[in-house]
Parts: C-alpha cells; sequence; structure tokens
C-alpha cells in the first residue's frame, strides 16, 4: 500500500509539475492588453519581453512567478511525499509547461527564468557543505570572465554559454556524487541551449569578413586539435610525437609543393579557394605553424607544459578570431582590443580547467603562462602568433617552473 501511494504521489507531482509550469503570466498579461506577447517585440513570453512590450507593473509580477515556479512545483511534489527523484523531475516539468503550454498549441516561452530559479536553489544546497573561500574565490574568477564578455558582445546570451560550463565543471570537481548535479547539469544544457538559440536567431553576432567567411572551416576545425593533446596525454610520448608529426609533415609538404610549383600553387590558391587564405600563396600556411610549433612544444617539453600551452594556442585564437571579427572596434597593431580580451578570457578558462586537472603544475605557473599567451599573440607582428604562442608561453611557464619564481 505504501509503494502504491508513493508511486500515486510521484504521478501526481510530475503533473502538476507541468500545470503549474504552463501558466504563463506574460500571455495572460499581454491578452489583458489585448495582445499576444508571443507575436511582438523578441516574440518571447518571458520578463524582459513584458517589460519592453507591457511595462514594468507586469514585468515584476511576471519574473516572480516564473523564477519561483519550479520551486513552487518541487516544493507541492514534497509535502505530497514524492520521492527525491520526482521532486527534482516536478521542477523539470515546470520548464517544460512553460516551454511547451497545453492551451497554447504547445508554443510558450523559452523557461530560462524558471531553470534559473531552480539553478539557485540547487547552489543554495551545495554551498550549505562547501568551503565558503573555494566559492567566493570561484565567483570572483566568473565576475573577471563576466566583465571581459561582457564588455565586448554586451549580450548576456554570451555570458550562459561561456559561464554555465564553468559553473557545471565546478560542481563536478567540488561535489562529486552529489544528488543534484545531474539535475543542475539538465538545467545548465537547457539555459545554454536557449542562450545558443537565441544568438544565432537575433544575430547577435555578424562576420562580415570576406576571408574568414571564405575560410570559416580553418576556424571551425581548430578545437579538433585537443585530439593532439588527448593523444599527448593518453599515450607513450613517442606515439603522440608521432601522430602530431606525421600530420605536420603532410601539411610542410603541401606547403611547400605550393610554394615550389607555380600549377599546384594555382590549383590550391585560386582554384580551390577555400584551402589557403590570401597572402598564403608563396609562404607557409598558418595552419603547418601552428602544428609545427605545436610539435615541437610536445616534443621538448613535459606533457603538464606542453598540453597547457598547445590548449592556450587553440581556444586563444578561436576566442580571439570570433569575437575580434564579430566585435572588433578598437585596433591595436594588426588586432583589436576585443579580440586580444577574448584571447585573455579563453586562456584563463582553460587556466581554471587545467589548474584543476593536472596535478603536476601549479595554478601559479599555468596563470603566469595564461598571460604570456595574449601577450605573444599581440606583439608577434611579422611572426606567425599560431607558432610564437605556444613556444614562447611553453618556454615562461618551464624557466618559471625551474627557478621557483
Amino acid at each position: 500500500m505504501e509503494s502504491i501511494n508513493l508511486m500515486f504521489s510521484n504521478i501526481i507531482s510530475v503533473i502538476l509539475g507541468y500545470f503549474i509550469g504552463s501558466v504563463l503570466p506574460a500571455y495572460l498579461f499581454g491578452r489583458l492588453k489585448g495582445v499576444d506577447i508571443r507575436n511582438v517585440g523578441t516574440c518571447n513570453a518571458g520578463t524582459m519581453n513584458v517589460y519592453r512590450s507591457l511595462g514594468l507593473i507586469y514585468a515584476i509580477p511576471t519574473a516572480i512567478y516564473d523564477t519561483l515556479k519550479g520551486l513552487l512545483a518541487m516544493g507541492i511534489a514534497s509535502l505530497l511525499g514524492a520521492n527525491f527523484y520526482f521532486i527534482q523531475i516536478a521542477g523539470l516539468l515546470a520548464i517544460v509547461g512553460h516551454v511547451f503550454p497545453f492551451y497554447l498549441k504547445f508554443k510558450g516561452g523559452q523557461g530560462v527564468a524558471c531553470a534559473v530559479g531552480i539553478m539557485l536553489f540547487y547552489l543554495v544546497n551545495y554551498l550549505l557543505i562547501t568551503q565558503w573561500p573555494d566559492f567566493f574565490l570561484f565567483i570572483a574568477f566568473c565576475l573577471v570572465l563576466v566583465a571581459i564578455f561582457y564588455y565586448i558582445t554586451r549580450v548576456g546570451e554570451f555570458l550562459s554559454v561561456l559561464i554555465l560550463p564553468l559553473l557545471g565543471f565546478y560542481v563536478l570537481i567540488s561535489f562529486p556524487g552529489n544528488s543534484y548535479n545531474l539535475f543542475l547539469w539538465i538545467l545548465l544544457a537547457h539555459i545554454m541551449t536557449i542562450g545558443i538559440y537565441n544568438i544565432i536567431d537575433r544575430k547577435y553576432i555578424i562576420i562580415e569578413n570576406e576571408e574568414f567567411k571564405t575560410h570559416w572551416w580553418r576556424t571551425g576545425l581548430r578545437p579538433f586539435a585537443v585530439l593532439f593533446l588527448v593523444f599527448h596525454y593518453y599515450l607513450e610520448k613517442p606515439a603522440s610525437i608521432i601522430i602530431i608529426g606525421a600530420v605536420s609533415l603532410a601539411f610542410i609538404l603541401m606547403d611547400l609543393s605550393k610554394i615550389l610549383s607555380k600549377s599546384t600553387q594555382e590549383l590550391l590558391t585560386k582554384r580551390i579557394k577555400t584551402i589557403f587564405r590570401k597572402g598564403e600563396e608563396e609562404k607557409f600556411s598558418s595552419m603547418s605553424a601552428f602544428l609545427v610549433g605545436t610539435f615541437i612544444v610536445l616534443l621538448l617539453f613535459e606533457k603538464d607544459i606542453a598540453i597547457t600551452a598547445v590548449a592556450f594556442a587553440i581556444f586563444g585564437d578561436l576566442f580571439s578570431k570570433i569575437f575580434g571579427l564579430g566585435f572588433g572596434k578598437h585596433p591595436i597593431f594588426d588586432k583589436t582590443l576585443e579580440g586580444t580580451l577574448a584571447y585573455f578570457g579563453a586562456v584563463l578558462i582553460c587556466w581554471y580547467v587545467l589548474s584543476n586537472v593536472l596535478i603536476n603544475i601549479s595554478t601559479y605557473i599555468i596563470l603566469i603562462g595564461a598571460i604570456t599567451a595574449p601577450i605573444t599573440e599581440l606583439i608577434s607582428r611579422g611572426i606567425n602568433d599560431n607558432f610564437t604562442v605556444p613556444l614562447i608561453s611553453a618556454v615562461v611557464m618551464e624557466v618559471t617552473r625551474f627557478f621557483g619564481l
């Protein structure tokens, strides 16, 4: 009998969660004003659209209810005697109800406020068992990243996409095995997905650079270079060196054939225009420069420093390219302030992650390398920064470790 009552409580809890979530103040207030909030402004049945379209007096109750509806569903589920997992599922169903309300042909809002409300509840529970200095240091670190990327973009969605994965990472390393972890990551995934969707749908980043449009795939493939680091970390050093060496040699030979043979140059630079950038017709490409720099670093330095230096080059260049071209307004040499700040933000993210997973290198040394990388990228005039960044940042970290600075 007890198990039947529990099953009944669980089922009722998730159903109520959905119906509580499906109540959309934004839509109801809009109807009072004679408009469908889903067809005005940003077309989102959420607080900000209500504020812009209907005014503050309607935005405040919308914000309160949308933020608390998930917690309300979880509270009712708890009172009904549902078990732990179904209490959390009831909260998630409130988000589902917000996004897919049955009475609006399943076209509702985005559910971000509801997800944030539940997420904050989880974070309070984490804080009850955490060490406060570590938490505040993490918050301070996140605020630095927020300042950097909000200055660059002025778009909040970028912050959710960049900062929330770090929050999930912090929770995993600080509270391994915690019962809330899975549900927190579901919430983070939802908020990040909505952020990515809004960035694309609302065209928050538009890159007009023709060279980037032609060679976008080169930037898109850059994160896959992490595979070299994975091989280097898990394989014996000779095996990983052979892999990166073989790939580097292939690109070098292609560059040499392009430089030495006019017919090959014609084929690779004019007929197939998407492979090499303008100015790379008679010199080694940035792809070869990066691969050779990576090969040298992985060959000469210990795994921890080598992996860190190459990670800086991979993600720093990626962020610098995208944010520099998308938001760059203040030129510095042949770069932009926004691109350089994005580079620094990227290596800070790498620094935080690597300092928590690489046990043979101190946080201080990684931070020194993180500061060196964007400076090197900025001042590498006349020399390809894809080559100089991993090499110089590795040297600086090695020297710092050797002399115990």
